[in-house]
């Protein structure tokens, strides 16, 4: 979920910042956007959220030519405690650049339609900021990102979170892509993740994720080979421990 809004989001920030005035429609159909995904387990910062099954995904997106952009996420997921099986999200932000830094500000509202919120709020806000720099005269053109996620009241009333990733991108001959990401995730913990269910007997969690993964695109198709990984599999089980993921992507 987060892992592939991120990376939306950075994707629509380049566009965008690239495409700046030059349009003079700002609802020209090149504005428009659609990507499907086919993915066999939907990974969001190192978890699964398909209990380790396969997971269809789609995004819809809009690019203004100033930078502003906006768009709709939906994936299946595995929803352990609810009834649902669909989660979807909606977001808008401004994506330019300073100088040789390109940047991208955003607010994120995920919804689970259907879900049954007796005990807890399931939809929440998420708002993040992330910068990209493009080392053009080293080889293998280095793209090196940060980003950082704040939410006031995360996925089931649990308080505060606090994320901040850290990514390297890599232009490998063959228009294959080599990338790594590492990220921290910190949350405070509330009415989930109580004493009884947080880590080390206290409310909340935290640990630490990492990813590598090689891409290309192939006939119009985006192909993406990803081993993701955590320091929590004593607290998270199966869905927290090492994996390999393949993703299929088609845009429109």
């Amino acid at each position: 979920m987060k892992k592939k809004i991120i990376g939306i989001l950075l994707v629509t920030m380049l566009t965008t910042a690239g495409a700046a005035f030059a349009q003079d429609n700002p609802f020209a159909p090149e504005n428009f956007s659609a990507t499907v995904y086919l993915t066999t387990d939907y990974v969001s910062r190192g978890i699964s959220f398909s209990g380790e099954d396969p997971a269809l995904q789609a995004t819809f997106d809009y690019a203004h030519p100033t930078g502003l952009f906006a768009g709709i996420w939906a994936s299946s997921w595995d929803s352990y405690e609810l009834s649902n099986n669909l989660e979807t999200g909606y977001y808008a932000g401004y994506g330019g650049a300073l100088g040789d830094v390109g940047y991208s500000l955003s607010a994120n509202y995920y919804v689970y339609p259907d879900a049954d919120d007796d005990a807890a709020e399931w939809d929440y806000w998420e708002f993040m900021a992330s910068a990209y720099y493009t080392l053009g005269d080293v080889p293998l053109t280095p793209v090196v990102g940060v980003g950082y996620v704040y939410s006031p009241d995360w996925f089931g009333e649990d308080g505060d979170l606090h994320y901040g990733n850290t990514t390297l991108d890599l232009a490998l001959p063959m228009d294959f892509g080599l990338g790594f990401e590492v990220g921290y995730f910190d949350l405070e913990g509330d009415k989930t993740t109580t004493a009884d269910f947080g880590q080390n007997l206290t409310p909340g969690y935290h640990y630490t994720h990492w990813r590598v993964g090689i891409s290309k695109s192939l006939a119009g198709f985006g192909l993406d080979l990803s081993y993701h990984d955590t320091d929590a599999v004593d607290y998270f089980g199966d869905i927290g421990d090492s994996r390999v993921v393949f993703t299929l992507s088609r845009s429109l």
